[in-house]
């Protein structure tokens, strides 16, 4: 039978039960699997099992040279695997091993102990044989487990090269958000630009570069209601009776107020901040409606989002 084959065969199993302890998954998966990726599982100085460290014994050392273990695999019960973590962690500490294996038959975990980060962070990978097909499982457990690879180096490195790939994304990923901070804190130019291209494009109006910074600086800083406040007055207002919270709407509730031209148009809500400026700015140049909605930003695949007139 192929590795492949046998995955398949042992997945069929895993599903009905059929491996309930560690021996059970020790000899009908672990063994099986090894011997299909060229182990000798008959010469326990090459699959050495109950390998003694300062700290107990790995069920199985992977060992190249002979009696020289290169991988510890560690065996736990269906289900318990993430709880030998830190016990398989601590055998390859003790040894100088550079590559463990925790398995429960159904998963397999692959962590490089000597690599900085939480347990998760050493984990290069997780097979879940149930979520993979066979093919797939096989490509995985080849990559890291089979015999020539491991005696010439190519497992362990591949499993570095994962790790080095997977933690530079996850640094770079990390600082996303405090490199977005200094640009728009600092008013980067090409952001100002970009911002300022956009709203053209939009608008029809190019904004005060001024303007724009002030908007990405305000980016961090809490919303605060743009409202005037209302002078109190003396006047006794009726009691009121309780009435139920209006429902939110979907559209946004910043009211505030615009200035066109000089003068001072209220708004509840952005829609309605939109509206006004497009009637206020036809009203002093008749053909600024058409000339917007003939933009290729002002209209959706089924509709425009600015009428040619005001009739419309």
């Amino acid at each position: 039978m192929s590795l492949i084959e046998v995955l398949s065969d042992v997945t069929s199993k895993l599903r009905q039960g059929r491996f309930p302890n560690e021996q059970a998954i020790s000899q009908g998966i672990v063994l099986r699997l090894l011997q299909e990726l060229g182990w000798d599982v008959y010469d326990t100085n090459v699959v050495w099992p109950e390998f003694q460290t300062g700290e107990g014994r790995a069920d199985f050392a992977l060992c190249y040279p002979p009696s020289k273990p290169s991988i510890f695999i560690e065996v736990k019960q269906p289900g318990k695997a993430e709880n030998g973590v830190r016990q398989a962690l601590e055998y390859a500490f003790h040894t100088g091993v550079p590559f463990i294996v925790l398995t429960d038959g159904k998963t397999w975990s692959f962590y490089l102990p000597a690599e900085q980060g939480s347990y998760e962070d050493r984990r290069v990978y997780k097979l879940d044989l149930f979520e993979r097909e066979a093919e797939q499982g096989a490509a995985v457990l080849t990559r890291y487990l089979e015999n020539d690879r491991v005696k010439s180096g190519e497992a362990l490195e591949n499993a570095r090269r994962e790790y080095r790939s997977r933690n530079r994304r996850s640094v770079a990923r990390s600082a996303i958000p405090e490199a977005w901070h200094e640009l728009i804190e600092n008013g980067d130019e090409t952001l100002v630009e970009l911002l300022a291209d956009a709203v053209e494009s939009k608008a029809g109006f190019r904004p005060d570069d001024d303007d724009v910074t002030d908007f990405l600086t305000n980016l961090r800083r809490p919303v605060v209601s743009q409202t005037p406040p209302t002078k109190p007055t003396n006047s006794v207002r009726p009691p009121q009776t309780p009435q139920a919270e209006p429902k939110p709407s979907s559209s946004s509730n910043r009211h505030g107020h615009l200035i066109i031209s000089g003068k001072a148009f209220p708004y509840a809500n952005a829609k309605e901040a939109m509206v006004t400026a497009l009637t206020e700015l036809s009203k002093s140049d008749p053909s600024f409606l058409q000339r917007c909605s003939q933009h290729p930003y002002c209209s959706g695949r089924k509709r425009r989002y600015i009428a040619q007139t005001p009739e419309e």
